[in-house]
């Protein structure tokens, strides 16, 4: 357990650390292997190694993680694209996806969106607060510090008001971070069918109350076949800037519609899913510094043959993020698992997707100068882990390796159990 009365943490002796993009460390010598962290006020204080750190700090004014050559430090994942509030079980759909039945065939057959739509309709405040932050404890047990949270499954004024009211209320409970996103165009509900252009104006009514209350940071719409099209989702966009805020767009999963190249002329901070992207695409996003939120869960429970092409957006200079789209139909809360999947489905090399996993989820949220490395300054959001090499996240996939996890220099998890 932390010390209270010691002036901060020094982690050393790590197998790896894993520092990311700096721009504040500079080595003390060209050949340096740094294998310890300071920290101080819950922020990064140092950076090099053991020997040296422990030669100019005292170790009785600090409490001593030895790693012991045994475990690997990086910072703690940053999941830049999740559903986290929604009620409702769909388990059920899996039989039915494994018999070859179409999204379309499940949605008519009372699933897909609107079945969890109509559970969280249903659910009280307080049962969505006591889901989501089960769910919290899950992402903060498997080394996440910081998410970004959607609505979109109330898809009326009331309960998309409900959802970033929860997002809100949980966001001063637990440890993890939390960035709040308007979804309220996930979908045209049900009672919305063959009036889009009057849902969509219903969204936006909402637009004034979430910015003078501060419920969300981002919006976010669906631009896609069967969603909305280019020219409703920009109208929307467009909207939303004026007032103040920040654009995510989920582009180009199911059809090419032109949704990230919409995303870069409007400036989106990020564009995510991709499947379908093309060379143009990546090239205008690059141009535009609209970051690929790549999310390689989706195609993987949905057993589709196609993912996003990391290696096209790598060539045209996109900064690329990992995240887990964890929602009812996508149920993983687990980074570790979204890096394996980043490896083996889309080819990234085990620290091209750890950096995407923190890094890139930061620059997502434009919080790359706050988190998402190990570098001087920084906030100390920091994991270790039961490996000795970044490769054998991936590589040991489907186990938990987190041992310890800090949040702004403060120990939330301790030898895989969430400190109270």
């Amino acid at each position: 357990m932390q010390d209270t009365e010691k002036e901060g943490i020094i982690i050393s002796n790590a197998s790896e650390l894993f520092l990311g993009p700096v721009t504040k460390h500079e080595p003390v010598y060209s050949n340096e292997i740094a294998d310890a962290v300071v920290i101080k006020k819950g922020i990064i204080e140092a950076i090099g190694e053991t020997s040296i750190i422990l030669s100019n700090y005292s170790k009785f004014d600090y409490e001593i993680i030895d790693c012991k050559k045994r475990n690997a430090v990086c910072s703690s994942f940053v999941d830049s694209h999740t559903h986290l509030v929604f009620a409702g079980d769909r388990s059920h759909e899996l039989r039915m996806k494994l018999q070859g039945k179409s999204y379309l065939e499940i949605a008519q057959g009372g699933g897909g969106i609107m079945f969890s739509v109509n559970k969280t309709r249903e659910a009280s405040e307080s049962e969505l607060e006591n889901l989501a932050l089960q769910r919290l404890d899950e992402m903060l047990l498997h080394g996440t510090t910081t998410i970004e949270a959607k609505s979109g499954y109330g898809l009326d004024a009331e309960n998309e008001i409900k959802i970033l009211e929860v997002i809100q209320s949980v966001n001063e409970k637990h440890p993890i971070e939390i960035i709040s996103t308007f979804l309220g165009c996930h979908i045209t509900p049900t009672d919305f069918l063959g009036n889009q252009w009057e849902y969509i104006e219903s969204m936006m009514q909402l637009l004034p109350q979430i910015k003078s209350r501060n419920l969300a940071e981002f919006v976010d719409i669906w631009t896609d076949q069967g969603a909305f099209s280019v020219e409703e989702s920009t109208l929307f966009l467009e909207q939303s800037k004026e007032m103040g805020f920040k654009s995510r767009v989920h582009a180009d999963e199911l059809e090419n519609v032109g949704a990230a190249i919409m995303a870069a002329n409007l400036r989106a901070v990020s564009a995510d899913h991709l499947l379908l992207s093309e060379a143009v695409s990546a090239d205008a996003m690059a141009e535009a510094n609209v970051v690929a939120n790549l999310l390689p869960a989706t195609p993987f429970v949905l057993m589709s043959k196609k993912y996003a092409n990391y290696q096209m957006f790598k060539d045209a200079g996109v900064t690329v993020a990992l995240s887990s789209d964890f929602n009812p139909n996508c149920y993983v809360l687990d980074m570790q698992t979204v890096i394996a999947l980043g490896c083996y489905m889309m080819k990234m090399l085990p620290e091209e997707a750890l950096q995407a996993s923190t890094y890139g989820g930061a620059v997502s949220l434009n919080r790359e100068n706050e988190i998402g490395s190990i570098d001087i300054g920084k906030s100390a959001d920091i994991q270790i882990l039961d490996v000795q090499n970044i490769a054998s996240i991936p590589y040991k996939f489907g186990v938990n390796h987190v041992n310890t996890v800090i949040k702004n220099g403060k120990i939330v998890v301790e030898n895989g159990i969430k400190v109270e």
